[in-house]
């Protein structure tokens, strides 16, 4: 009881954040779906259950939401620590963004601050109330979070389950490919948003 009403308490919480909700609780959600249902596939003869335990896999579903927790936050920490550290050696994707862009506006953003990072700073306290920008923050932030749980989940597959290793590995880069589509929807949304609110 003492559980149930702590799980209440975070999802609640969690509700009340949507890009906690659906950028990174909905990918561990799924992750942990996955995860479980190999598990029983695995140990379903070695357990001996029976035509009737199908009857509990409502409470193995009420368990994932519970044990989802985990991959969320290890996954929200890992995966932002590695955008962090491609960022570092690659720059940051609005920034390159805009030093890719032929659009006159766009490039003489650069020449109004003195570093980049006073630039993108200025742009994230700006754009931070906006809704479109918002929407394409959690596509973006959903896309790298499941991306990272896809990823431990194809190795633990590899080594303990063997299912479906080619499909997982499409999956794999088919969100990859949507990652990087989204981190440029991202990149192209905050800098409209930018230079629509700056005027």
């Amino acid at each position: 009881k003492i559980m149930n009403n702590l799980y209440f308490k975070i999802i609640r919480l969690l509700g009340k954040n949507e890009y906690e909700l659906k950028a990174r609780y909905f990918p561990a959600l799924i992750f942990t779906l996955c995860l479980e249902i190999m598990i029983v596939s695995k140990y379903y003869p070695i357990l001996g259950l029976g035509y009737l335990d199908i009857l509990k896999i409502p409470l193995i579903i009420f368990t994932s939401l519970f044990v989802a927790l985990l991959p969320k936050f290890c996954g929200t920490i890992i995966s932002g620590y590695l955008q962090n550290i491609y960022w570092d050696r690659y720059g940051n994707t609005a920034i390159k963004y805009i030093k890719r862009s032929t659009n006159k506006v766009y490039q003489s953003l650069l020449k109004q601050y003195d570093n980049e990072e006073q630039l993108l700073s200025d742009m994230l306290k700006v754009t931070r109330g906006d809704r479109l920008l918002f929407s394409k923050n959690i596509i973006y932030g959903f896309m790298r979070n499941f991306s990272f749980l896809v990823l431990c989940l194809l190795m633990i597959n590899y080594i303990y389950f063997d299912y479906f290793i080619k499909e997982n590995l499409f999956l794999l880069l088919f969100l990859g490919i949507c990652l990087y589509i989204s981190s440029q929807r991202y990149a192209e949304q905050i800098l409209k948003s930018y230079i629509e609110l700056k005027q």
